[in-house]
């Protein structure tokens, strides 16, 4: 090969080589490609540099399933939405999900009652709870994580416990079992239904990603088969408007 055919071959190939890594690099500064095998997997908060594990919300639009005075047999989780009573309260969780730590305070009042839960004892039952509490993953449903009793559904952040609930400033409830779920909105928007269950063909859980509520559940150890969920008490709110501070 002559001279000037080596310089020219050599010419080219840096010409090639650069255009392709100009494109290779153009294509991975364009926001939200995948890079190699990555796919579109949603990280774990620790992979993230600067997670410091403060999660700070508050809730409003409070949705009080069934009444607190409700007779056995009850229906505190009610798919139909027909048992569902508004009434004035809020939710205020700040908590620390690196270190399991922190409150959840919420607070309504039925008629001339007023109610109040605190709820800052977290504690891990199962692995995925993450030592009390956690972000980032699908509980319920078939989802193989935690019952069956609502629809799967991915948690921006949860926690499991022990809470106390009182009414008119005395206590009611003593460290009863508590779960709390910021998670896609379960119930239509306009009906109030839950969904669930229904026989469905698409992978992801009879939720709407468009929206988002918080749940919270307060419940005894004592079982009662005549209920549903089965159990003596199960104190069940649900706010509709979610804000991130």
């Amino acid at each position: 090969m002559k001279r000037w055919q080596l310089q020219w071959l050599l010419a080219c190939s840096w010409v090639i080589t650069g255009t392709v890594l100009s494109a290779a690099f153009a294509e991975e500064a364009k926001f939200g490609t995948p890079k190699e095998a990555e796919g579109t997997r949603i990280f774990n908060a620790t992979e993230h540099p600067f997670y410091n594990g403060m999660f700070r919300l508050k809730g409003g639009v409070t949705q009080l399933i069934g009444s607190m005075k409700d007779q056995s047999p009850w229906d505190h989780l009610d798919y139909a939405g027909t048992h569902l009573t508004p009434v004035q309260g809020t939710i205020e969780i700040e908590v620390n999900e690196r270190t399991n730590s922190g409150r959840v305070s919420a607070e309504f009042v039925e008629e001339t009652d007023r109610y109040r839960v605190v709820f800052d004892r977290f504690a891990a039952k199962q692995p995925f709870h993450d030592g009390g509490i956690a972000t980032r993953v699908y509980e319920h449903g078939d989802s193989n994580n935690g019952d069956p009793l609502y629809p799967k559904t991915w948690l921006y952040l949860a926690g499991w416990g022990t809470a106390t609930v009182f009414k008119n400033d005395e206590v009611l409830y003593k460290d009863y079992d508590a779960h709390f779920m910021v998670m896609e909105r379960s119930r239509d928007r306009e009906t109030h239904q839950v969904r669930y269950p229904v026989q469905r063909t698409l992978p992801g859980g009879e939720t709407d990603p468009a929206g988002m509520e918080i749940d919270l559940w307060v419940r005894s150890k004592e079982q009662n088969t005549k209920n549903f969920p089965p159990y003596e008490t199960f104190l069940h709110l649900c706010w509709e408007e979610v804000t991130w501070r």
